[in-house]
């Protein structure tokens, strides 16, 4: 009975001195598995960092070069409505056309031009109020008919030398008056082009500063993304 104990006993010792190795093996294989893995983690984000500081840097580049482009397109687009504005005032002011006073209007004209009674033409906006004034005068010379009309009435044949003369008369007075309002309406034109590329080019300018202040702080951030990822792999 001795012996048969002692022989079941050492079976079992022998296993289990067989079973330690293979879990330590298991074990440090474990460790090694979740080392490899934290190490691989570590590469692949080290790697996709330095992506991105150079993509900010190429943004940012490009950021930098259409600001410049706006800036320049700004400052020419107000020197130009400065130029135009400047240009309508030096052509209108030598004329010294002047709107009559308040009181030499009549109630229609007071309502739609007494803002500019007595005031001297040399703006855009008084230009075309002032060609406004000549139209309603105009359309009193004859009943409404253009300088073309009647000039064509005054030359018909067989009419009454009297009467053709009073039309020629009143075309030529139509042609002076119809030749001041283009010129008028052509000053309002170019004043009104003028005022839209000079407010186009002070909002040129604006978007362009911002786009500055914003390429600089893309700049700033690939700067800091790019010492960061240097920084990444010292600490791992």
């Amino acid at each position: 009975m001795a012996l048969s104990q002692q022989d079941a006993v050492k079976p079992r010792d022998a296993s289990s001195t067989q079973t330690l190795p293979e879990r330590d093996r298991s074990v440090a294989e474990g460790e090694e598995g979740l080392t490899r893995r934290r190490h691989g983690v570590v590469r692949r984000s080290s790697g996709s960092h330095p992506q991105r500081p150079m993509w900010d840097t190429i943004v940012s580049g490009a950021g930098a070069v259409v600001a410049v482009a706006l800036i320049v397109l700004g400052a020419a687009a107000v020197y130009g409505g400065n130029f135009g504005r400047n240009n309508v005032q030096d052509r209108l002011a030598p004329e010294k056309v002047v709107f009559p006073p308040m009181a030499a209007m009549t109630p229609a004209e007071q309502q739609e031009l007494g803002e500019f009674a007595g005031q001297t033409v040399d703006t855009g906006p008084e230009a075309e109020a002032f060609a406004r004034y000549i139209g309603g005068h105009l359309a009193e010379v004859n009943e409404g008919a253009t300088y073309s009309e009647t000039s064509t009435a005054a030359r018909e044949e067989g009419l009454d030398p009297q009467i053709a003369a009073d039309l020629q008369v009143k075309a030529d007075t139509l042609f002076k008056g119809e030749t001041l309002r283009s010129i008028l309406l052509n000053a309002y034109g170019w004043w009104t082009v003028s005022t839209i590329a000079l407010y186009v080019g002070f909002a040129l300018i604006a978007a362009g500063v911002v786009l500055t202040i914003l390429s600089l702080l893309g700049f700033r951030h690939a700067r800091r993304g790019a010492a960061g990822t240097m920084a990444t792999p010292a600490a791992a």
